[in-house]
């Protein structure tokens, strides 16, 4: 008899569980209570100095190497066996471009890091093979060359990266990565500079968030100061009672809160790549269309029962009895004719949602936006998560706003969406570091 072992999972975190909620909470938790710390240690002459010797001396790729020597690292080269698909993407592109690229393995098991390698470089106008036997041994110049500058340059030009997530270019200004993934001071940030953010605050205790909840109109979102994929996160709180149980939920991943005001619209993901917008994906969460006749179970059953291959079954469960308890309604409510009917926190095909790739659609003003939010951040990758009622028109006319910041940005839903034109994000990426 076989006997499966119990897979870790929760409610509040969806199709995507963090393995331990109080490890990640004390990670996140010590992060937002450090950012001050850290911005002053890493962002003064020091700092910048070090990280620059450290770029030019390629630390990361000795540092590989010396785990590897030790049996720590490894790597492995087949891009079939590499799960993240964000990745994945960024790996074909490479492909495609003559970059070899190649998965870290931390004790064997993957860890979200990679190794990439132009399996030519150029000095002067000659091309040399990458391998391993090049730097052991002295390069037979042709006497032709210009002159020695040409081949210094061409020597000093880096050949090999290693990267976590996706790559960034070498000695740029990151100091946005100390805090653009904290949905606190990313709202801060926008709001002096004159962008549309929900009305909100952030809390450490029920005290602080019965007050920013009473200021704000209701329905209600609560969700954790850090984090993505709706991980925690509560909607449709209009209670003091809701409330409350939303706070604890969130707070088990973050010692902080986030309250504010519930947007009325999809979230888009616009995602911009050396501050060019190179993506507007819509995500729609689980939905059902009332037709004044069917319950919402029997509209789930029928919509299940005529699948799309791209797009998981919706789940019945207890969290959808809650979700549709905050809205006043059952799985054996009858919906009104022509409502949609939301049915979970969490959007896209995972969850029995969908997503269309709307950038052809987007309105010239959103996407001057999106850019102008990107140049204020200051990072040369991010992507933001923004809710509007009609993409297809201005902002200024709608009430909308942005709700967070990705420093790694899943830029492989822009790949593969259900709807609309892909955009190739992958390239734009490697077009960013020249490669």
């Amino acid at each position: 008899m076989n006997i499966k072992a119990k897979v870790h999972s929760c409610v509040y975190c969806g199709n995507n569980p963090v393995a331990s909620h109080f490890i990640h909470w004390y990670f996140e938790s010590s992060n937002v209570f450090f950012t001050p710390l850290r911005q002053i240690l890493l962002n003064n002459s020091a700092s910048k100095l070090i990280k620059k010797l450290s770029g030019e001396f390629n630390f990361s790729l000795r540092l590989v190497r010396l785990g590897e020597i030790f049996g720590i690292l490894k790597e492995q080269n087949d891009i079939q066996l590499c799960k993240v698909t964000r990745a994945k993407v960024l790996w074909q592109e490479a492909e495609k471009r003559n970059i070899q690229m190649s998965e870290l393995l931390l004790f064997s098991k993957p860890f979200d890091c990679y190794i990439a390698r132009k399996k030519e470089f150029l000095i002067s106008n000659y091309q040399f093979p990458i391998n391993s036997q090049i730097f052991n041994s002295k390069l037979e110049i042709p006497p032709d060359f210009a002159t020695t500058k040409s081949l210094r340059a061409g020597r000093n030009q880096k050949s090999t990266i290693v990267f976590s997530g996706l790559p960034r270019p070498q000695n740029y200004n990151d100091s946005a990565l100390n805090w653009m993934d904290d949905k606190w001071l990313f709202k801060k940030k926008l709001i002096d500079n004159q962008f549309p953010v929900p009305k909100g605050g952030c809390a450490r205790n029920f005290s602080q968030a019965i007050k920013i909840f009473n200021s704000i109109e209701k329905p209600a979102i609560v969700k954790p100061r850090t984090g993505s994929r709706g991980r925690h996160s509560t909607i449709f709180v209009s209670s003091q009672d809701d409330l409350k149980k939303a706070l604890k939920i969130a707070k088990e991943l973050n010692y902080w809160a986030i309250i504010e005001e519930q947007l009325k619209g999809p979230v888009f993901r616009a995602t911009l790549i050396n501050f060019e917008l190179c993506g507007v994906l819509r995500g729609d969460p689980p939905q059902v269309m009332g037709d004044g006749i069917q319950t919402i179970r029997e509209l789930i059953n029928t919509k299940n029962s005529q699948p799309h291959p791209d797009v998981k079954d919706i789940m019945m469960d207890e969290q959808m009895e809650r979700f549709l308890s905050r809205q006043e309604l059952r799985l054996l409510s009858v919906a009104e004719k022509g409502v949609a009917v939301n049915l979970s926190e969490k959007i896209g095909v995972n969850y029995g949602g969908s997503s269309s790739e709307d950038y052809e659609i987007c309105h010239e003003d959103n996407k001057e936006l999106f850019i102008r939010a990107a140049k204020v951040v200051g990072d040369v990758m991010v992507g933001f998560d923004f809710i509007i009622p009609d993409i297809a028109k201005s902002w200024r006319g709608q009430k909308c706003g942005f709700i967070e910041a990705n420093s790694l940005p899943f830029i492989n839903l822009h790949h593969d969406p259900l709807l609309g034109k892909p955009r190739d994000v992958a390239a734009k990426v490697w077009e960013m570091l020249n490669w």
